[in-house]
């Protein structure tokens, strides 16, 4: 914890201002801080949500990813009142440049809509990373999205001659003049500070010319600028559940929290409480109530976790029935094989997460575009459906997600085995009435060959689980499990002959894709009605490429 905590540590920490906007800006040869314009895929629904806004929207209260009906709802709302100061109430024109709108009250503000291009995004993000190889080497840097990067300065300052707020504007300017994108920094003593510097002190302060914000603090300034600072959500780490939960106990600042830390025991306020509140995590929560973060950039890039998962998840663009989920899940379970296949591991246990519709519970939610069929099952589900409902990330309404696990009897990357199993688990958890939006696959307790043949896996035994298999009609897995009785003498093999086999063609196929692209070779499934692998095949991050 000392190196965490030491005042001679300087992090940097930078993120690229509306970064997708201010990629799709530039290409266009236009100003990304006065140009409206979202990054939206258009040809979704009204409902999709916009991935950036650049900063000209977001000054007329539109938030940083909205939907986009809301950004053309707030826009219409702007043009109502400009419509009022327009020469005649007319307008005689229109642009989507804050300048020349600032100037001509006679045009009606209008904004550019770019479909997102995922590897374009990737590419210039790459470009700007190698701007940061110019002044820190790999090891002191760590990647902490596509847009944002922390920096571990300290070794660096001497002998680059300059102070951390001339490093952060060096490298700032750096990025402005390579690409043209602007990037906002902060600098702090620890991470967490250089991060809240950024995301709290930065938003604040006037920029320069440029539009660049470079913000300080340290412990002392932290507890004195921000220890009243509200809301909690502006605080890194500190989600609306958190906040919610705190501020029903009284606490509504990083100082409160901070207070009731060093609380006596005799008193309601006091360590116990968060502990009580939060478990082990309410340790990282008083420690960021004091400006104190222990973990480093080398912390970080040494962590090894001990449990091993990988997962899939999508968000549908629309509702879907039930047999067109169970479509998906297979054609998700599909990629979840061949995703373990090129990570060379293996599973013994699979899960699933299945969120539905609002659509569900009231069929009025229902986008416009929706076709007869849809509405027909929301109509009835609304009507029959009596199961538990919760409130979804935006408040909604929605019926309670269904979540199952499975086992498999051994370990396992078979695609016939991971898609009939996750197929069956959909049958059990999930509900015909319901609308699907939201699925996730998740392949748990993954190991590589090496570990099975040194004995580092093994299948713990739960009645539950067993249990659960046979309700699950898992018939299908006992009888691979028995065609495949050769994994339990070989588990390096894993699924015996058949299941090598069935390997050795996923492996020629992930080949093939790499080589040709994803869609080189497709399924008859992939061309089914309501399948949407082969557009995703074409995604990034579930959003074009």
């Amino acid at each position: 914890m000392g190196e965490g905590r030491s005042r001679s540590r300087v992090y940097l920490a930078i993120d690229l201002k509306s970064f997708y906007a201010s990629v799709e800006c530039v290409s266009r040869g236009f100003d990304p801080l006065t140009t409206h314009l979202v990054v939206a895929d258009e040809t979704r629904t009204d409902k999709t949500i916009c991935l950036a806004v650049s900063p000209s929207l977001k000054a007329y209260g539109i938030p940083g990813r909205p939907r986009l009906f809301e950004a053309r709802q707030r826009l219409a709302q702007v043009n109502m009142m400009r419509a009022v100061r327009a020469p005649g109430g007319r307008f005689v024109g229109e642009s989507y440049r804050a300048r020349e709108l600032s100037v001509h009250p006679g045009l009606k503000a209008t904004m550019v809509i770019a479909p997102p291009r995922m590897a374009h995004y990737l590419q210039v993000s790459g470009r700007i990373y190698g701007i940061y190889l110019k002044y820190a080497a790999p090891e002191h840097i760590h990647v902490y999205s596509i847009d944002e990067v922390f920096i571990d300065a300290t070794p660096y300052l001497m002998s680059l001659n300059m102070t951390p707020h001339e490093m952060a504007r060096a490298i700032v300017r750096d990025i402005l003049d390579e690409t043209g994108i602007t990037a906002t920094a902060g600098i702090g003593t620890n991470m967490y500070l250089a991060k809240v510097a950024m995301d709290i002190v930065a938003k604040h302060m006037p920029a320069d010319a440029d539009g660049v914000r470079v913000a300080e603090l340290d412990e002392m300034s932290y507890r004195r600028l921000l220890w009243n600072h509200r809301p909690l959500t502006d605080f890194w780490r500190v989600g609306r559940g958190y906040a919610r939960k705190l501020e029903r106990a009284g606490l509504l600042t990083m100082g409160d929290i901070a207070r009731c830390s060093v609380g006596r025991a005799s008193d309601y306020y006091n360590e116990d409480l968060l502990y009580r509140m939060f478990g082990v995590n309410a340790e990282l929560l008083i420690d960021h109530a004091w400006g104190w973060e222990p973990c480093t950039i080398a912390d970080i890039q040494g962590y090894e976790p001990d449990a091993h998962s990988t997962s899939i998840g999508q968000v549908l663009t629309g509702p879907a029935a039930w047999h067109t989920a169970r479509l998906i899940v297979k054609e998700m379970a599909d990629a979840l094989a061949l995703d373990l296949v090129g990570k060379g591991v293996r599973t013994n246990r699979l899960m699933l997460a299945v969120g539905y519709d609002g659509g569900s519970l009231d069929p009025g939610k229902l986008d416009d575009c929706e076709g007869e069929s849809i509405r027909k099952l929301a109509e009835c589900a609304a009507e029959e459906y009596k199961g538990p409902i919760v409130y979804d990330h935006y408040g909604r309404k929605v019926p309670k997600p269904a979540v199952g696990a499975i086992g498999l009897g051994d370990y396992t990357a078979s695609a016939a085995r991971i898609r009939r199993s996750m197929a069956s688990l959909f049958e059990r958890i999930s509900n015909p009435l319901l609308l699907v939006r939201r699925l996730t696959v998740i392949a748990d307790d993954i190991a590589t060959p090496e570990e099975l043949a040194a004995g580092k896996r093994y299948e713990q035994l739960d009645l539950f689980d067993q249990a659960e298999s046979s309700e699950l009609g898992a018939g299908e897995v006992q009888d691979d499990a028995a065609r495949d009785f050769n994994a339990y003498r070989d588990p390096v093999v894993g699924t015996g002959s058949s299941g090598g086999a069935s390997e050795a063609i996923e492996r020629t196929l992930l080949d093939i894709k790499q080589r040709f692209g994803k869609n080189a070779v497709v399924k008859a499934m992939n061309m089914e009605d309501g399948a949407t692998g082969l557009e995703r095949n074409n995604q990034i991050g579930g959003h074009r490429a």
